[in-house]
């Protein structure tokens, strides 16, 4: 029960980001503004990170809560939800990124928000296979099933951006 205001409040800040426009960013930005890294650019990388991010995770917990057919409530897709809130709160408890330390350490959470959605893709695809399970299998899918292809498509499309973003601005360093 304590953690329910806790949890509405959570709720209102993810729609409140949710509700925010995202930022565009071409391809040719992202190399060309990784081609040569400098503890500047990196700088910049982080603090635009630090706004963006929490927009498109936002919207990606927003979508999980809205899916057709009661798929919004099978545990899979629930599971996948928390991992997006809470990397939605990881960014926003993170102090605004001034300097080469702060960069460093955001780049540290940003790594552990990767590896905590290594497994989005499988849990979605099991939330699915719970939703076909509960309908009766694959061949009792209702009309309108469209609408999860749609999403599905969406998700997935947003998922890559948002990982290119991580990647492509040389926030996770590949050893």
């Amino acid at each position: 029960m304590a953690l329910e205001p806790v949890a509405r409040a959570v709720a209102e800040e993810v729609a409140r980001w949710g509700a925010m426009r995202q930022t565009g960013v071409s391809l040719r930005y992202m190399m060309e503004f990784g081609v040569r890294p400098t503890e500047r650019t990196l700088l910049l990388a982080a603090q635009f990170l630090h706004k963006e991010l929490p927009i498109r995770i936002a919207r990606r917990a927003l979508d999980l809560d809205s899916l057709p057919f009661g798929l919004s409530t099978k545990p899979a897709i629930l599971k996948v939800r928390d991992w997006y809130v809470e990397s939605f709160r990881d960014i926003r408890s993170f102090p605004e990124v001034k300097n080469q330390e702060d960069e460093l350490a955001f780049t540290q959470m940003i790594k552990m928000i990767k590896v905590r959605h290594t497994n989005v893709v499988p849990a979605v695809a099991l939330g699915v296979q719970q939703l076909k399970k509960d309908l009766g299998g694959p061949k009792a899918f209702p009309p309108g099933i469209h609408e999860i292809h749609q999403f599905l498509d969406r998700f997935y499309m947003s998922r890559i951006g948002i990982r290119m973003l991580i990647d492509m601005l040389h926030h996770i360093y590949i050893s």
